[in-house]
């Protein structure tokens, strides 16, 4: 059954040099970048706040290093140092740890504070992008919808970081998606409060065979505390026919710099198209569901969980993939392990390569050597088939064994910084994003701080 939806007028929102469509990890640092670099610019985020997983979705452990250097600046590197300046991080080393842990409400008022500050950017909350306004492969604006109804907003480029890549959708643009039953699954965060952590930590740390955070981590330098799945700590118990599946499940803990408060980042669902609506509706349910049925294993097997209890869970799912942008470059878990670099670099980063099995069981890793780092190139973020729009964030173009790096959260901030910057050039000179001079990219990417790893050789593709 289908509806004609009669013809109107719609109302124009504004016009602008920059469009960011979504104001999460990658988009809020786009409309910075962007702004700061000339553009008047929008950011429309479908949220009551900016930062997406970064902040409302709560998870709370970022990566920024190769374990012998810090490999994530910009506007990035600001932005955690505001967070620490708040009491918002525990005891960091960013030159060193692998994973550093932070506090979510403070990351959401500094991001405030650095917004306010700026006045060629704009906000837009409780706001959706839903249509696009094409002219032949021109992305020229798009429709949006909000408590104000319906309007049209125009720009010379727009900046996709809605993670789902709903702009390529939208335009037109061929994407790559694999079928739900091979990417990786969604989880639904929750925080966990009255926790007795130096209980916790004694437990674990005299139960060698129970720190499987360690290993879950590497064994690489970190702050803080990390717990892994359950199995050993449900050894011998009996558990209810529908609890099971727990023994053999991800289940990720960790603290917080808050007191007696730990972060709780299980798979909720799997299988799951995070552009279906009503996949997402149940999948959320099922998480929720997940939550409270290993609640109190933790509280009954866990020491230092006797009196938790979940104080918020995230609004919404953690989509780990779905759309990808298709560009002129794919990047593979290959050239990611070997460092790989390109002439049209954006930036240069590091982290482990983690597989989410879409079994909802595990994670695996593939881990880079200290100290090396890869490229990530401006083909990986444009797409081929339409003009006036870049990719930043997950969806960008990336094979999905490889994913699990390039979307850490640090990576898409720098992405999206990264993409401001591309776009308004592109808005200022005229042109098409993929047309910036390499040198130019570099030169203006490194002045803003952008990381780029010092290497000897270059591997170049078509």
């Amino acid at each position: 059954m289908t509806y004609k939806e009669p013809a109107q007028e719609l109302p124009v929102y504004g016009t602008y040099d920059v469009v960011v469509a979504g104001g999460g990890t990658a988009g809020m640092i786009a409309g910075l970048g962007a702004a700061r670099s000339g553009a008047k610019t929008l950011v429309i985020e479908r949220m009551g706040y900016l930062g997406g997983q970064f902040t409302g979705f709560m998870n709370t452990s970022w990566t920024c290093s190769d374990q012998v250097k810090r490999c994530v600046g910009g506007i990035a590197y600001e932005y955690f140092q505001r967070i620490e300046d708040l009491g918002g991080v525990e005891n960091p080393n960013y030159e060193k740890d692998a994973y550093i842990l932070y506090d979510s409400e403070r990351a959401k008022y500094a991001i405030v504070e650095m917004y306010e500050q700026e006045e060629k950017l704009d906000t837009l909350y409780l706001t959706m992008v839903t249509k696009a306004i094409m002219d032949g492969r021109k992305l020229k604006g798009v429709i949006i919808e909000n408590k104000s109804g319906r309007q049209a907003v125009f720009a010379k480029q727009f900046i996709d970081c809605t993670g789902d890549g709903d702009l390529l959708e939208f335009s037109g643009s061929h994407y790559e998606e694999l079928d739900p039953k091979h990417q990786h699954p969604a989880s639904l965060i929750a925080k966990i409060s009255n926790v007795d952590v130096k209980k916790l930590k004694e437990y674990y740390g005299a139960r060698p065979k129970l720190q499987k955070g360690e290993r879950y981590l590497g064994h690489l330098p970190h702050a803080g505390f990390y717990g892994f799945r359950l199995a050993e700590e449900l050894e011998g118990i009996s558990l209810p026919e529908e609890l099971e599946y727990l023994r053999d499940w991800f289940i990720l803990f960790y603290s917080t710099p808050n007191p007696g408060e730990m972060i709780l980042n299980m798979t909720g669902t799997t299988a799951l198209d995070g552009t279906d609506a009503d996949a997402v509706t149940k999948g959320t349910d099922m998480s929720i569901k997940r939550m409270w049925q290993v609640l109190p294993l933790f509280q009954k097997y866990v020491p230092g969980f006797e009196h938790a209890f979940i104080a918020a869970t995230a609004p919404a799912l953690g989509i780990r993939e779905s759309r990808k942008v298709i560009g002129g470059l794919r990047l593979t878990s290959e050239a990611i392990l070997n460092a790989s670099k390109y002439p049209d670099a954006v930036c240069s980063y590091q982290s482990p390569l983690g597989y989410h099995t879409p079994d909802g069981k595990d994670i695996t890793f593939a881990r880079m050597e200290p100290g090396t780092a890869y490229d990530i190139p401006l083909r990986s973020l444009v797409p081929a088939d339409v003009d006036g729009v870049i990719a930043a964030g997950r969806n960008i173009s990336v094979e999905s064994k490889a994913c699990g790096s390039t979307r850490s959260m640090s990576n898409c901030m720098t992405l999206g910084h990264c993409a401001g910057v591309i776009a308004a050039w592109a808005a200022e000179n005229n042109k098409e994003m993929r047309e910036i001079p390499h040198e130019v990219l570099r030169k203006v990417l490194k002045e803003q701080d952008i990381y780029f790893a010092e290497e000897e050789k270059e591997t170049t593709e078509a």
